[in-house]
């Protein structure tokens, strides 16, 4: 009992230290510390730092089962069933910001080390995604969810969208809450569930150094990962020394937030020619398409957005998130226009479906990235699944979006 009330007492300590300063800033005597134990005491029960932080994760993610599933009990239906466990995430959200800050530290921390997939620990993350997946199954079964739809895409989907809610609310401070956001949430995957009617190509001259560096980064960061990674490295690769670095950025952070400038600045320089297009249909459709090819024609920028910058909290505070909000909001431009023509929903809530896309985009390609097991062919189906999914969420004629996408649309 004593050996487990330690380690119980080891991951407590492990989540506050991780979720304040990250894998690589914590240390075991931190740990040790604030555990009241010697600092050789954790290896009685852990390899190393990194395996603490999976275990840490996994203990964490083990009390919110628990206790969404006392949520769950004497829920029979599945739409209910789903509501609730949708509520609940936005819940803890409100009523306890501390421990869900600390759970989605963890989670940013974990989800962006490729060893947590072949982790004990993440056993844990696959047994609380399955409540959602037998959820939707059980819809399915029931005849009340769609039976075409991919559960694992649409599971990706919904915990996207919750991964931006929390996002808004703990990182970018877009909003204070997120619970008042439960039904636009619910419209939205109701609307992609219920049984209804049936590369960019490098535009920069390798001469230029200051292409060369990025050029550079983008591979030693997506090779090494931006911690293991030296500005030594970076220079050797890119043929530069490595004083030459500075006089374009000030740090290695500066250089890593400034990858992803020059796609953006591309994006939205040539988006009145990308949307030259007159039905706001096909401009969503097209808009979707358009970031998945955009950030999957280098496989390299991938990772490194993805694994870097998109799981690194000080993105949401940094000059370039603008840009990166700055591109998104088209697709905003796009549902108002569809709204005013009657073509899309007026009740559809436009941040909310941004997150539902953004986050269905994430973990689609987190999953491409870390596991590394999809085939094109199946990417680029999921990716066409997806468009339309989100489309049905919107269109209010059901019947003229099946003509576009028979029409590839």
């Amino acid at each position: 009992m004593l050996a487990a009330n330690r380690r119980k007492d080891l991951l407590k300590a492990a989540q506050e230290i991780f979720s304040q300063k990250g894998l690589v800033d914590s240390n075991i005597s931190d740990i040790a510390r604030k555990a009241n134990i010697a600092d050789s005491i954790i290896y009685h029960y852990f390899i190393n730092k990194e395996d603490l932080l999976f275990y840490a994760l996994a203990d964490k993610l083990d009390e919110v089962e628990k206790e969404l599933k006392l949520h769950l009990e004497g829920i029979r239906d599945p739409v209910s069933k789903l509501g609730k466990m949708i509520w609940y995430h936005l819940y803890i959200n409100d009523l306890s910001p501390q421990e869900t800050r600390v759970l989605k530290d963890l989670l940013f921390e974990c989800r962006s080390n490729q060893n947590f997939y072949s982790h004990e620990g993440y056993q844990a993350l696959r047994r609380y995604t399955k409540i959602m997946s037998d959820i939707l199954q059980q819809g399915i079964n029931e005849k009340v969810f769609r039976s075409d739809i991919n559960i694992v895409l649409v599971r990706n989907m919904i915990f996207g969208l919750l991964d931006e809610e929390s996002l808004s609310r703990f990182s970018s401070q877009e909003i204070d809450s997120t619970l008042p956001d439960f039904n636009d949430i619910m419209d939205l995957v109701l609307a992609i569930l219920s049984c209804e009617e049936a590369v960019i190509k490098e535009t920069a001259n390798d001469n230029n150094k200051e292409a060369r560096i990025l050029k550079a980064a983008v591979q030693v960061f997506s090779e090494k990962g931006y911690n293991a990674a030296t500005m030594a490295e970076i220079a050797s690769a890119a043929n530069v020394a490595e004083g030459t670095i500075y006089i374009y950025y000030q740090s290695k952070s500066d250089l890593l937030f400034s990858i992803p400038k020059r796609r953006f600045k591309w994006l939205r320089d040539s988006r009145d020619e990308v949307f030259h297009i007159d039905c706001p249909i096909k401009k969503l459709r097209r808009f979707i398409r358009l970031l998945f090819t955009t950030f999957m024609g280098n496989r390299d920028f991938l990772r490194v957005f993805l694994l870097d910058i998109k799981l690194n909290k000080k993105f949401y505070i940094s000059p370039v998130y603008k840009d990166y909000i700055d591109y998104v909001s088209i697709l905003e431009k796009i549902l108002e226009e569809g709204k005013a023509r009657g073509l899309f929903k007026s009740n559809i809530n436009n941040r909310l479906f941004r997150n539902l896309f953004l986050g269905a985009f994430t973990h689609l390609a987190m999953r491409w990235v870390i596991l590394d097991k999809a085939k094109p062919i199946d990417m680029m189906q999921s990716i066409e699944d997806l468009v339309s999914l989100l489309s049905w969420a919107v269109v209010v004629d059901k019947a003229a979006l099946q003509e576009i996408e028979e029409s590839v649309g």
